[in-house]
């Protein structure tokens, strides 16, 4: 078919038929490292449900072509995975195909019906071209982008801690301290209590760092059910990083993955966060995948 070719009735029709939204991520991710509401491998119907993520599947010439999938989130609804058909470039210097032009007005058409006028915030896998193609037709702001970067682990590390600084396993009560570090270091807030939880889980490990008795930093190292993965969230209170215990840290979550038999790990940090450039460089992460993320303010 011509790309100028007209296409057939075509329209994003609402579905909760989760199963084939995790089997259309699958087949448009085609293998390739991904990160999905918060998980890398094995996304599963149950999952989305249990993330509360709202399902759109896409339907061009009466087959299905994409999806979308997205979930309200700090006052702004998300957007998560974009996937359609795309015929050119989606960029500055490209002109879309009559096609193209279709498939971002049905898009659009999309977001008037949602039955909230709070801000969208759309993310694209820098290969998404559909995605980028609809940022593009919205003229939404770029705000950040986020590196999904991997490395593999074989053999356990000495660890040599810095002057000052020791390393222990969590304790009850420690969780508070967490969140008042999570906010210190990012502005961002977790409760004590989901703390508790995320740090006592079967499949966590977490490590305390103290510098002189006092809690200044920590590490949850998360095992994952599916393909021997594992990834973590690490925190050190700004006063001391630079110091050496952000990798003190890290290598000894590297341990603690090799003793539950996870032989990959995942980072994922924010593009414009150079500190976590440093800190992953300097651990031979490397970058998998690449998320753009766009605000379209309505």
């Amino acid at each position: 078919m011509s790309k100028h070719a007209k296409i057939g009735q075509a329209k994003w029709l609402p579905s909760k038929d989760l199963q084939t939204a995790a089997e259309l991520c699958e087949h448009f991710n085609k293998g390739r490292t991904y990160e999905i509401f918060w998980e890398y491998c094995g996304l599963t119907a149950d999952i989305l449900k249990e993330k509360s993520a709202r399902c759109w599947l896409y339907r061009e010439d009466d087959e299905v072509s994409g999806f979308a999938l997205g979930r309200p989130r700090d006052e702004t609804f998300v957007f998560e995975e974009i996937w359609g058909p795309c015929d050119g470039i989606s960029n500055e210097l490209s002109r879309p195909s009559m096609r193209d032009v279709r498939r971002m007005l049905d898009f659009k058409k999309l977001l008037s019906s949602l039955d909230s006028k709070v801000p969208i915030m759309l993310r694209a896998a820098t290969d998404n071209q559909f995605a980028h193609l609809i940022a593009r037709a919205l003229r939404a702001s770029w705000m950040n982008g986020l590196i999904i970067a991997e490395r593999t682990l074989s053999k356990k590390f000495e660890i040599s801690t810095p002057m000052g600084y020791k390393l222990r396993m969590f304790r009850d009560s420690d969780q508070l301290y967490m969140s008042k570090i999570r906010k210190e270091a990012f502005g961002k807030v977790l409760s004590p209590d989901d703390y508790k939880a995320w740090a006592t889980k079967k499949n966590c490990r977490t490590i305390m760092a103290t510098c002189h008795e006092e809690l200044v930093g920590f590490i949850i190292a998360e095992k994952r059910p599916c393909g021997s993965l594992g990834d973590f969230t690490i925190a050190v209170k700004p006063s001391h990083q630079r110091k050496g215990i952000g990798s003190t840290l890290l290598k000894a979550a590297f341990n603690v993955f090799i003793e539950m038999e996870a032989k990959r790990v995942i980072a994922d940090y924010l593009m414009l966060n150079t500190p976590a450039h440093r800190l992953y460089q300097k651990h031979s992460f490397k970058p998998k995948r690449i998320y753009n993320y766009f605000l379209y303010e309505r």
